[in-house]
């Protein structure tokens, strides 16, 4: 089995989706010479890098992360390959049918866009989920919809108000074949979290 690490790290130079998501900062409060240790402080917005957005994100009085059974976040997933995708283009409901679709079934977009995390850019130019394509994986009843990219806010209100969390911006999805693999996103566990950072993986069987 291989294990692929689907986490962008955290860093004090992560751009955030607007200038209201809180910048990220690593701040050393105690090192090896003054203390015989090192301890960090981490300053982090809930939808930075890696993360996972609850219903409550969008949707007064929704679903927060720790409300959800533990046993989501560890799913089969389809690998959907729009490699290599274009910049502001939008991925159609039509294309999302050609790929067929498994009722039940987790979906992970692969669109390579995942090397472009952290440009100046990043969030003006991705590959967009069309909101058509976002009601035909509802109608799917996809328990989670993950990808390396951003989401629309129409697609965040489409899957969140049916309680289908987004896993967004996944790192190193060059690694993964079209195929249903094993995807484990293991968010913090925050009281009412909106969102939160999480580390992702996707278990191979060879």
């Amino acid at each position: 089995m291989k294990i692929v690490d689907l986490t962008h790290p955290i860093t004090d130079s992560l751009r955030t989706y607007f200038p209201w998501h809180p910048e990220t900062t690593l701040e050393r409060t105690a090192t090896y010479e003054e203390h015989r240790c090192l301890v960090t402080r981490i300053s982090i917005g809930s939808h930075t890098g890696t993360h996972i957005d609850a219903p409550s994100h969008v949707i007064k009085g929704g679903h927060s992360l720790d409300q959800y059974d533990p046993s989501l976040w560890y799913q089969r997933a389809m690998v959907i390959d729009f490699t290599p995708r274009e910049e502001k283009t939008t991925i159609s409901r039509a294309e999302l049918e050609a790929k067929g679709i498994q009722e039940g079934v987790g979906v992970i977009l692969k669109t390579g866009w995942d090397t472009k995390f952290g440009m100046k850019d990043y969030y003006e130019t991705y590959p967009r989920l069309s909101i058509e394509a976002a009601e035909l994986l509802v109608e799917m009843n996809v328990p989670v919809l993950a990808a390396d990219t951003p989401f629309p806010l129409d697609v965040h209100y489409a899957c969140l108000k049916k309680g289908i969390p987004l896993i967004t911006n996944l790192n190193n999805t060059s690694a993964l074949p079209s195929d249903v693999i094993t995807l484990i996103a293991a968010p913090l566990l925050i009281k009412g979290g909106d969102g939160a950072p999480a580390r992702v993986f996707a278990l191979l069987e060879s």
